[in-house]
């Protein structure tokens, strides 16, 4: 079995790919509700087991990227909209893909943004994206 490689994923605005994500690291967590009730007694005791209930699933990513000018709308647009999508709370596509081609399309929003650029280097960013949708891609289809 080949190992899972990291490709080609992206920032979508609007349709309109403003920026190519480096790094990439999601997070799940569960909620849980008590739902211990007088059946949970342990056998041949007073003591209640308690027993828990999944009630929500949480899921954001840690995200690293360069952004892309837009070759057509001028200098800054790709740069402007991912910034302006970030400080607006727009919801935005992240297309998460793996070297096979398969992967997700994540709809959301960022909940922290960070720039970064100087004349030397490419203009970066990190920020944390809140996942509300997940769409599986799958190759061909």
């Amino acid at each position: 079995m080949n190992e899972v490689k990291f490709a080609g994923s992206v920032v979508m605005v609007d349709g309109e790919i403003v920026a190519k994500i480096t790094g990439f690291n999601k997070n799940s967590s569960i909620s849980e509700e008590d739902v211990t009730a007088a059946q949970n007694v342990i056998p041949g005791t007073d003591v209640l087991h308690s027993e828990f209930v999944s009630i929500m699933v949480s899921e954001t990513a840690n995200v690293e990227g360069i952004v892309i000018e837009e070759a057509v709308g001028g200098m800054d647009d790709g740069q402007s909209e991912l910034k302006n999508a970030a400080d607006t709370g727009k919801t935005v596509i992240l297309r998460q893909t793996r070297n096979t081609g398969y992967g997700y399309t994540l709809s959301g929003f960022f909940t922290s943004y960070e720039e970064s650029g100087d004349v030397s280097g490419v203009y970066k960013f990190k920020s944390t994206f809140r996942i509300n949708t997940k769409t599986e891609i799958v190759p061909g289809s």
